[in-house]
């Protein structure tokens, strides 16, 4: 009988200090990890490599540490915040080490990659959200403006 209330003297220590950790625990942490991004950062800019050597070449971007370096698309001409991407142009998600080096994007949207610039776009309405020029000097260069 004497275990037992030891045993419950743990369960309700253990229980209270549970209680204690959730009622102190910061609300913003779980504000910030259920809001998903709609929008590139200078985080996800940051993320790629620039003018790097590969394999006797110049990258003009990429991972250098996973050794991916990307090449052009001609959708990059044509991509733009604001619209709806034609259906001829296929909508392939972005390698899952690209997306692992970006922010958390809002979960209805999908980080598609093309050539050498990302786009959050709208899986069904394939609504073009965001835009990210990976070549571009600067973070502030990378953003593309929306289409009127």
């Amino acid at each position: 009988m004497k275990t037992l209330k030891i045993e419950l003297a743990i369960a309700g220590a253990a229980l209270f200090a549970l209680g204690a950790f959730m009622a102190t625990r910061p609300q913003e942490a779980e504000a910030v990890q259920t809001s998903g991004l709609t929008q590139f950062t200078q985080a996800d800019y940051a993320a790629f490599n620039r003018n790097f050597e590969m394999d006797g070449a110049t990258c003009k971007v990429g991972l250098e540490r996973d050794r991916i370096c990307f090449g052009g698309s001609p959708v990059e001409g044509i991509l733009m915040p604001g619209m709806t991407l034609p259906a001829d142009v296929p909508m392939v998600g972005a390698e899952f080490r690209v997306i692992l080096f970006t922010e958390l994007k809002s979960e209805s949207l999908r980080t598609v990659r093309f050539g050498r610039s990302l786009a959050l776009v709208e899986p069904q309405s394939r609504y073009v959200q965001d835009v990210l020029d990976l070549s571009a000097p600067t973070f502030e260069k990378a953003r593309k403006t929306a289409v009127n």
